[in-house]
């Protein structure tokens, strides 16, 4: 247990001094001055690298603070800009601009005979355009007996029409339309006493080769276009005038423009794109270039059945067309000049349709060594898309006449 006790002593308590009394003091070694001098560089190195922390800080707030004033005074001076001239040009002639229409899908008119229905009409085209073949097809489309003015046309052009002053035989042009005028006269009053329904199958088509040329060489020319252009319509008399001209002074039109508002004007060839150009519209030029079969209907883009349909159509009309009877006193009625036969050997029902009669005649007239695909396409005129329903028309009158 002895060992296990510890010597404690105990300080003596400091002596009192006085004023006179001197301390000791010792100065610091080596090692404790080091020691403090490695601790002061420390804290200036550290002071050093917190003032330039602050420094860069405050550097970036100051860039901040300018690109945000900077960001600021950009948009406000951009909306100044915004309201300045642009390009220098008035501000009224660019709000003008903009609000042309730029590439906008043409509205193309397909179906031609019901946009003609309100009018009469005028084709107007260069020499090979198809204008005579356009209006065969109006008239054989519309329906009704068909009359042609013509005073250069061969014996071969308006085959199976009645046409009025071949050999510029003016005297029998004057003569047939001061009787259309008659005709017109009687149509209205009918239409008068009985209504429109007393005008049914009384239709008539009246084709006008070169009218412009008419205007100064018959008399009567004049106020048939007045007549026929206000009533004619309504008398069931639909005039389709051709012409190379499109001057207004050439049909005697001039001052006149309640007249030409009666009609529609169908331009073809390069004198729909003369008046594209004269329109402005270089997207309406482009399109009328695409296709012979794109022409204008007044001002808008109309596109036509394919030529050669249209000539079908004008083919086959043209020889099975028959001339109807008219309750009017000026037309008496006439049996017609080519009235088909029936083909040879063929056997003829008589319960079958008169117009399942007149096709198979017009196909063993026409189609006579042919192939089926050419009756269907060239004879009976379907083409394309129904070139399947003709087919089957074939096959059916073949059952039906046993042919």
């Amino acid at each position: 247990m002895a060992n296990d006790l510890i010597d404690i002593k105990i300080a003596a308590p400091p002596k009192s001094t006085t004023a006179h009394t001197w301390v000791e003091m010792h100065l610091p070694n080596a090692q404790t001055l080091g020691r403090y001098c490695a601790w002061g560089i420390g804290r200036v190195i550290f002071s050093l690298g917190l003032f330039s922390l602050f420094g860069v800080t405050a550097a970036l707030k100051l860039a901040i603070t300018i690109c945000q004033a900077t960001e600021n005074a950009v948009k406000k001076l951009l909306k100044v800009y915004d309201a300045l001239p642009y390009a220098g040009v008035p501000m009224s002639q660019v709000i003008e601009a903009s609000a042309v229409p730029v590439d906008e899908p043409l509205e193309i008119i397909t179906d031609i005979i019901a946009a003609i229905e309100s009018k009469q009409v005028m084709i107007i085209g260069e020499m090979g355009t198809g204008k005579s073949t356009l209006a065969q097809y109006l008239a054989y489309t519309i329906g009704g007996a068909v009359k042609v003015y013509e005073c250069e046309g061969t014996p071969t052009d308006w085959s199976g029409l009645e046409v009025i002053g071949r050999g510029e035989d003016w005297v029998a042009i004057d003569r047939g339309m001061s009787n259309d005028l008659d005709d017109l006269s009687n149509q209205m009053k009918i239409r008068n006493k009985r209504g429109d329904g007393a005008l049914a199958s009384t239709e008539r088509v009246i084709i006008v080769e070169e009218y412009p040329e008419l205007v100064s060489k018959v008399g009567s020319s004049g106020e048939w276009l007045e007549r026929h252009a206000r009533r004619g319509r309504k008398a069931r008399r639909f005039t389709i005038l051709l012409s190379q001209y499109d001057r207004v002074a050439a049909w005697g039109l001039e001052g006149k423009s309640d007249l030409a508002d009666a009609f529609f004007r169908i331009r073809l060839g390069k004198k729909a794109i003369a008046h594209a150009k004269s329109l402005k519209n270089e997207q309406l030029i482009n399109w009328l270039k695409a296709n012979q079969s794109h022409c204008l209907l007044d001002d808008m883009p109309l596109k036509l059945p394919p030529y050669r349909e249209m000539k079908a159509a004008t083919v086959r009309a043209g020889l099975t067309i028959v001339q109807p009877c008219y309750d009017n006193p000026i037309h008496a009625q006439k049996p017609p000049k080519n009235d088909l036969k029936p083909a040879l050997g063929a056997d003829l029902p008589e319960n079958c349709s008169d117009n399942d009669r007149v096709l198979w005649r017009l196909i063993g007239r026409l189609g006579d060594g042919k192939s089926d695909s050419a009756i269907v396409t060239e004879v009976l005129g379907f083409t394309g898309k129904r070139y399947g329903e003709g087919a089957a028309l074939l096959e059916r009158l073949r059952k039906q006449f046993g042919g």
